[in-house]
């Protein structure tokens, strides 16, 4: 056969092989078209995992206050404790020395405040009979001097003698004037200057008993403790994990979530947990839902987190406070795509 060949003008007809690549680009673009509704369709629900472990709600974390050495455990783990029990000793001989070296420096100024206080009150009493004695020698003077005053001008006593008489007058008067014009003010100066240091030697003493006090650990709410791995001897610090006190009739499920998801975390999103003791092939489930957030990132070694506390029921089940669980934490739907392209 030969070319086909126009000489109107005619486009040429379509040939066997340009029918079908048409055909298949068609059918690509409706794939592809059909692909793209399809996916911003279907609906995909978004989740992530979590770790956490069942505790209760009443629950405390237990850390020392201050740096110290254990001198004294008092409880061991699985003891029931009432909010306020010692659990924990730390060593306290330097701190105690330092109270009672405080306790003794406020004693001290105390007492000497008091001794100082009796004499400044004898001083004053003392003072007050000078003046009166002052007040009554110059009274006497000046008796002395109307009745000089009455013989001299009878004659009867001389020039010089009236002139001893003036002068004992001015004298008496002069002592009573220095006695007035003494200033007692600088007595309670003094005083109110001790007593000031009676108060800074007092908050000392409170500072000091406040940082002996650290060195006993307490229960900061009643339960069931778990005790951590330390002894006798060991140096701890506030970063160590002493004890979790267990309390309240309700259990709750504590969550770690890591910080690429913590934005997606809210109340009230469903989850589903699978515990420890109730995995393998064919685990059990259990479901609750997020009741709690706190609103910071907690970082431990490496690992950052924020925290979420979810309710949970136990459904029957023994799950004893301190179980571990791994989570999926289901957080809305999305499309194929967003659920494709998302980090």
């Amino acid at each position: 056969m030969g070319d086909y060949r126009t000489t109107t003008g005619e486009p040429a007809p379509t040939t066997p092989s340009h029918r079908k690549r048409f055909r298949r680009l068609t059918a690509a673009l409706v794939l592809l078209v059909a692909l793209l509704i399809g996916g911003s369709l279907i609906r995909f629900e978004r989740s992530f995992m979590a770790n956490g472990y069942v505790t209760t709600e009443d629950y405390a974390e237990v850390r020392p206050a201050t740096i110290g050495t254990v001198a004294e455990i008092l409880v061991a783990t699985g003891a029931s404790v009432t909010q306020g029990q010692t659990l924990v000793r730390l060593d306290m001989s330097e701190d105690q020395a330092a109270v009672e070296e405080a306790r003794s420096r406020v004693l001290q100024m105390e007492s000497e405040t008091a001794r100082r206080e009796a004499e400044i009150a004898e001083e004053k009493r003392r003072h007050l009979e000078l003046i009166a004695i002052a007040r009554l020698k110059v009274q006497n003077a000046e008796a002395k001097i109307t009745r000089a005053q009455e013989l001299l001008a009878k004659a009867l006593i001389s020039g010089s003698s009236m002139e001893d008489t003036l002068l004992a007058g001015k004298l008496a008067q002069a002592e009573l004037d220095s006695l007035l014009k003494k200033d007692q003010s600088v007595y309670d100066q003094e005083l109110a200057s001790r007593r000031q240091e009676i108060r800074a030697r007092q908050d000392a003493l409170l500072r000091a008993s406040s940082h002996l006090n650290l060195k006993i650990i307490r229960a900061p709410v009643a339960g069931q403790v778990l005790r951590y791995e330390f002894v006798i001897g060991e140096l701890v610090r506030p970063d160590n994990m002493m004890y979790e006190v267990f309390g309240g009739d309700r259990q709750v499920l504590k969550l770690r979530i890591p910080e690429r998801y913590a934005a997606r975390v809210a109340v009230g999103q469903s989850y589903k947990a699978r515990l420890a003791p109730y995995g393998g092939l064919q685990p059990f489930w259990f479901t609750g839902h997020i009741s709690a957030l706190r609103n910071v990132i907690q970082t431990e070694g490496q690992q950052a987190y924020r925290v979420a506390y979810g309710d949970f029921e136990a459904r029957g089940k023994n799950v004893p406070p301190g179980t571990s669980a791994e989570v999926r934490i289901y957080c809305g739907q999305v499309n194929v795509w967003q659920f494709l392209l998302e980090p």
